[in-house]
């Protein structure tokens, strides 16, 4: 069963583990690294699942215990139906976050945050998250 959390359920919890749709560029990863966030970025060379439906990379992510972070909030919702036992969407906008340089740097200081303080289940329950960004 999916749940939609909001911003009244985050208290302190582990950081979750996230999984990086392929729109996001290996950039994104490199500065969630850098907070010290476990990241992988579907576009770096070489991944498997590059190309891959979005039902295969929440099935993907879920095996790996890890949380998806998309924009593709059109389609994406096909994906949890299909995989009900996921740890997480987190759904960036992509007016707000937008793929050039600051806007890149604007999404991964809004994921650190949001992963500072994760909404309870994140990372290990079907949570559906909306990012919102950072002021």
């Amino acid at each position: 069963m999916e749940c939609e959390a909001s911003a009244g359920q985050r208290m302190s919890r582990p950081t979750p583990r996230i999984l990086l749709d392929e729109h996001y560029p290996a950039s994104l990863a490199s500065l969630l690294m850098a907070e010290g966030i476990d990241v992988v970025a579907i576009s770096v060379s070489g991944s498997p699942l590059l190309g891959a439906t979005d039902t295969d990379v929440l099935k993907a992510a879920t095996s790996q215990g890890r949380v998806v972070v998309t924009e593709d909030v059109s389609t994406f919702p096909y994906a949890i139906a299909a995989v009900p036992d996921h740890v997480g969407v987190v759904y960036c906008r992509s007016s707000v976050f937008r793929r050039a340089p600051d806007g890149i740097r604007h999404l991964a200081k809004a994921l650190t945050r949001l992963l500072a303080n994760p909404p309870v289940g994140l990372g290990s329950a079907p949570i559906v998250w909306w990012l919102e960004p950072v002021e």
